[in-house]
């Protein structure tokens, strides 16, 4: 799995992303859209891995709210992980949550390890998605399930100059599957009972209101944190996602597999 150009979060663009995602988290939809994936698996004492883990918001949902027996995190960012211990410490779930800082490629766990596997919004920055998937289905125990929120692609293809724009803004390394290519390549890794759901129509919603918060009431707080020329390079950034998630290119979704 190819390794993005590392680090790509400092502490500037972490604050700025829980400003309006809230405390622990770095995604769209903050603990809402997480707790939305995570509603499709049952989780009571049961092992679970999140593969990029960031700032363990999703963690303390995993093992506080839906009882999982053991979450260990995986992430290949120094700073994120630092920061996501001291807010696992800070909640007293020290003992239900533990993380990693790994290198980019083969996951370093054992085979059959993981009752469930959860990531948000992460395996967009992953290039290899057949040796991610093989190696997803590898470390799951017979039975075991992944719930996965992703940044995907309508179709597979070449990129608009709207999508390559957006993702020029982004300053991430950015690898996206597209909606099929996720069924076709969970399926050839071994998957059963795969399902992809989109949640374009609502990310698109989501998005505006990011743009409206950012461009209003948090404008003030966004220019003293990153200074206005950053600021105004970041709500750019929020306006080129919104071109192609209205065209339908950008296709963030949900999907949920089993292994035999």
């Amino acid at each position: 799995m190819s390794p993005p150009t590392l680090p790509e979060y400092n502490e500037e663009l972490l604050d700025y992303l829980e400003l309006f995602r809230g405390r622990g988290f770095l995604s769209p939809g903050g603990a809402d859209e997480t707790r939305r994936v995570l509603d499709r698996v049952n989780l009571e004492n049961r092992d679970v891995l999140e593969i990029g883990s960031g700032l363990g918001g999703c963690c303390l949902i995993i093992a506080g709210e839906r009882g999982a027996r053991h979450v260990h995190g995986l992430d290949v960012e120094p700073l994120v992980i630092e920061r996501a211990v001291k807010t696992v410490l800070q909640a007293g779930l020290e003992q239900q949550i533990s993380f990693e800082l790994v290198e980019p490629g083969p996951l370093p766990v054992a085979s059959g390890s993981f009752d469930v596997i959860f990531s948000k919004d992460a395996l967009c920055h992953i290039e290899n998605k057949k040796a991610l998937y093989d190696e997803l289905f590898r470390v799951l125990k017979p039975g075991g399930q992944i719930a996965i929120g992703d940044w995907l692609m309508q179709r597979h293809g070449k990129q608009s100059k709207a999508m390559q724009t957006f993702i020029s803004t982004t300053g991430l390394s950015l690898f996206m599957d597209s909606l099929d290519g996720v069924k076709t390549k969970l399926t050839s890794a071994g998957f059963l009972d795969i399902e992809v759901v989109s949640r374009n129509a609502w990310f698109r919603e989501e998005a505006r209101n990011e743009a409206r918060l950012l461009d209003g009431p948090l404008a003030g707080e966004v220019v003293r944190l990153r200074g206005q020329e950053i600021a105004d390079s970041s709500n750019e950034c929020q306006q080129q996602m919104i071109v192609v998630l209205d065209s339908g290119e950008f296709c963030p979704a949900h999907f949920f597999a089993r292994k035999p």
